[in-house]
């Protein structure tokens, strides 16, 4: 009875793995009659004497439903749905060879199963099993964490054939993949949480600065026709320097709302004409070139986040020195089917430790800023490039382009 029990065990956290991993479209119908011919197989098999049968069943009847009830593709999926139930039947096959168990019918009607121990082992490989393969879909695999979960599990799973313990190496080994499983998809649920208010307010502090260059540009329209009537009545009165004047005024004015920067790229020039406007009032010098083509296989979502912060950094490092020793240096272009991009900025003369080591004193949703860079470029098989040097920081980036752009030489 034991085994069996361990089998209906193994049978829920293989239906767990497939709803975590695909993208099922449940309800409580379906999932009670998945459940109870799950049940009903793996209950039948053993009466037959031939308990790896059931897992083959169990592992068809599976399939079929992440075929008909999947929303993602059923070739993306099937591999991932067959692997625990391969396992699973794999080493109940052996266990039968090694306990000598043979089919024997429906009569004499008897439940056959494995002994204790080799299904706590079973349970146990499963565990470990549906652990890497979790890890995996959420990215959090590495050969380190594979190698100690499997050595974990290989010492709870081997024990109950040596020591009368196969009840507590089951319950530890469960105990281990349940906390390793909540402590992973908890962390994973945070992090996810994190960046979706992180780019939502990335997003609207972008919103909000081209709307005041918007707004400032469309009430300089307005007032066209007004600028006009008072420039030509300074010249009927030959008021040669008041009308002077008047022009400057009107050409500081305008110089607020002009446009820095014209790619040929919108998200690009929408960040980066909101992002140097905003330097220029803060007394940065500038120097931008950037050429782009209209469409890049880089999500505008991730541009405008890896852009955005350089160019925040870039502008809060040169706030903490004087006026007169500003800079800001911009370049970006397509250069052999990368995207590169390039900011250079004025920094202190006397660096700290935390700033020699890129370490970042900010907290909250901006302190995660150069980490969110680092993990988009990761994420596009990028590479990224921070060099802190006294009275300089610069930044490079390089992203693989899926698709061919039109490169654009260095200046």
């Amino acid at each position: 009875m034991e085994s069996l029990l361990c089998s209906f065990l193994c049978f829920g956290l293989y239906s767990y793995d497939l709803w975590t991993m695909g993208n099922l479209a449940r309800g409580p119908v379906k999932d009670l009659v998945t459940a109870l011919l799950g049940l009903l197989l793996l209950t039948a098999s053993p009466l037959l004497g031939i308990p790896a049968l059931g897992w083959v069943l169990v592992t068809l009847l599976l399939l079929a439903y992440t075929f008909f009830y999947d929303q993602e593709l059923f070739p993306l999926q099937w591999k991932q749905t067959i692997l625990p139930g391969l396992v699973l039947t794999i080493l109940t096959a052996l266990g039968q060879a090694a306990t000598g168990l043979r089919p024997h019918g429906l009569f004499p009607l008897r439940l056959s199963t494995l002994p204790f121990p080799w299904t706590v082992s079973l349970t146990l490989a499963l565990c470990l099993t549906l652990q890497c393969q979790l890890a995996w879909k959420r990215g959090q695999l590495s050969p380190f964490a594979g190698a100690a979960w499997g050595a974990l599990y290989l010492v709870l799973g081997v024990l109950p054939h040596f020591r009368p313990l196969p009840a507590l190496c089951l319950s530890l080994g469960f105990g281990l993949f349940s906390v390793l499983e909540y402590t992973l998809r908890h962390y994973q649920t945070g992090y996810e949480r994190s960046t979706r208010d992180f780019q939502s307010s990335v997003l609207t502090h972008q919103y909000e600065e081209i709307k005041t260059i918007y707004l400032n540009m469309r009430g300089w329209r307005h007032d066209y026709h007004n600028h006009i009537q008072v420039l030509k009545a300074h010249m009927a009165m030959g008021q040669l320097d008041a009308l002077a004047g008047y022009l400057d005024a009107l050409e500081q004015d305008l110089s607020q709302v002009d446009t820095y920067v014209k790619s040929g790229n919108l998200m690009v020039d929408a960040v980066l004409n909101s992002k140097l406007s905003l330097a220029r009032q803060k007394d940065i010098a500038l120097d931008c070139a950037a050429e782009l083509p209209e469409q890049l296989s880089v999500s505008d979502v991730d541009l405008c986040v890896i852009l955005g912060n350089l160019l925040d950094n870039a502008v809060e490092a040169c706030e903490k020195i004087p006026p007169e020793g500003r800079f800001l240096r911009v370049y970006c272009a397509v250069v052999k089917h990368q995207l590169y991009l390039s900011v250079q900025n004025s920094a202190k003369e006397e660096l700290d430790f935390d700033e020699r080591n890129y370490i970042s004193k900010k907290r909250g949703n901006h302190g995660l800023g150069m980490k969110r860079v680092k993990v988009l470029v990761d994420q596009y098989q990028g590479f990224l490039n921070l060099q802190n040097q006294p009275g300089i920081f610069a930044a490079e980036v390089l992203l693989p382009l899926t698709a061919p752009q039109s490169p654009c030489a260095h200046p």
